[in-house]
């Protein structure tokens, strides 16, 4: 690395994808390296101001072939050559990420190559990096996390020592953008992806019943978003918190003893603020290799497979995280 360096990370992904980003972000901070992110729309709140130096919020279209959307993206980096970048790293499997890569033009074009799992991608990756990192094209035998994954794009930024932190009192910094209060209280995530992921209204309804039968208070989280999408799992449930912006929800997961949720944003939420979290898994043929990619990074955890005895393992982990909270 040079005095001169600066980044700019391209992730057009969910707030969990997202949020993998953070191990190397508080690198590239604590190494001194100016950098800038460009995210979804619904990520762009998601970091703390001093996190990063700049956010952009994409103003082209995902995935999208057309040559009004190629515009956009040349439109785009014709704005941010000004800033003179040294190295971009494409963070996204999206097209649209590398395409502004190679229209900014840096000295240094990062991103990620799947070489025999798809070869004409490989082929044209290729042609607009300087540099393509191998990741397999599904999920990687060798069991790596996302923010390991991750990580290894900034390689050339960092020292050869540097390695992705677990310590969750220098993340969370990263997400919080205000003082919190002590953590008070189990919370349970209501969402859509519960049902998405294969767990029941009825089997979350048992969950909930057994939490509450063996804690005095749980508390409710929910995206107001989703209020129409989870009106049967949210009928006749009182006191539930609805969140209509990312930092007062984060705040909300700062400040609970333990959440419960599915594989969704808030367990990576949980996963970077050290709140200890009960993980719901889909059950698929590759649960381990899922759940050893995407479980929250730097809290304690336990990781529930998604059976139809879900609700009974998900209450036992949650006694079981909140003793050893408590010893």
């Amino acid at each position: 690395m040079t005095d001169s360096s600066s980044a700019l990370i391209v992730r057009l992904d969910a707030l969990g994808d997202t949020l993998a980003l953070a191990p190397l972000l508080l690198a590239l901070r604590e190494a001194g390296v100016p950098t800038d992110l460009v995210l979804s729309p619904t990520a762009r709140d998601l970091f703390a101001p001093d996190a990063i130096r700049r956010t952009f919020v994409a103003p082209f279209a995902q995935r999208d072939e057309s040559a009004a959307n190629r515009a956009a993206i040349a439109a785009f980096a014709s704005e941010l050559q000004p800033n003179r970048y040294s190295h971009v790293l494409v963070a996204t499997e999206d097209p649209a990420g590398y395409r502004l890569a190679a229209a900014l033009r840096a000295p240094h074009r990062i991103g990620f190559q799947n070489g025999w799992g798809k070869p004409l991608k490989t082929l044209w990756v290729r042609s607009l990096l300087t540099q393509a990192i191998y990741r397999s094209a599904g999920l990687d035998p060798r069991a790596p996390h996302e923010c390991e994954v991750l990580f290894s794009l900034g390689a050339s930024l960092l020292t050869s020592e540097a390695r992705p932190t677990h310590d969750a009192a220098a993340l969370r910094n990263l997400i919080l953008t205000r003082e919190t209060s002590p953590p008070r209280g189990i919370a349970v995530q209501l969402t859509s992806k519960w049902e998405r992921l294969g767990m029941t209204v009825t089997e979350v309804r048992t969950f909930l019943d057994r939490a509450n039968a063996r804690f005095e208070a749980i508390r409710l989280f929910a995206p107001l978003a989703e209020r129409e999408q989870i009106s049967a799992l949210a009928e006749g449930l009182g006191g539930i918190e609805w969140f209509a912006e990312l930092q007062p929800w984060i705040a909300a997961i700062a400040e609970s003893e333990v959440l419960v949720a599915p594989d969704s944003g808030a367990i990576h939420v949980a996963g970077m603020l050290g709140t200890p979290c009960v993980a719901v898994f889909q059950t698929r043929p590759d649960f381990e290799l899922q759940q050893a990619r995407w479980r929250p990074w730097a809290a304690p955890c336990e990781v529930v497979r998604g059976t139809g005895a879900w609700s009974s393992a998900a209450a036992d982990a949650l006694v079981q995280l909140d003793s050893s909270r408590s010893a």
